[in-house]
């Protein structure tokens, strides 16, 4: 994947993620803030953060919840090294249903 492509790719999974978020969180416990490619999602379990990595082709998660994590696109998906998908481990996390667009 070229630097552009990656790019491109990474901001449509972060305005997905954040229209997903403000979509289901009905009572507004979540707070989604867009900063570039940086997604901060605050909860009362702390602050989740998305961002790319351009050098390696990557989307970081760090999560209170369940630790960082580096998901790499296959192709299909966007999986970290033992297999983890970013939208599933997001979605348990948050206990919000997050389904790749």
């Amino acid at each position: 994947m070229k630097d552009q492509e990656f790019e491109l790719e990474v901001t449509k999974v972060v305005n997905f993620i954040a229209t997903i978020i403000e979509e289901k969180d009905i009572q507004g416990h979540i707070d989604v803030d867009i900063n570039g490619d940086i997604l901060n999602i605050t909860t009362d379990k702390g602050v989740f953060v998305i961002n790319r990595q351009l050098f390696l082709k990557e989307i970081w998660l760090s999560s209170p919840v369940s630790g960082p994590y580096h998901f790499a696109y296959d192709g299909t998906k966007w999986c970290s090294k033992v297999g983890d998908e970013l939208f599933s481990v997001l979605s348990k996390d948050l206990q919000i249903e997050i389904k790749q667009p």
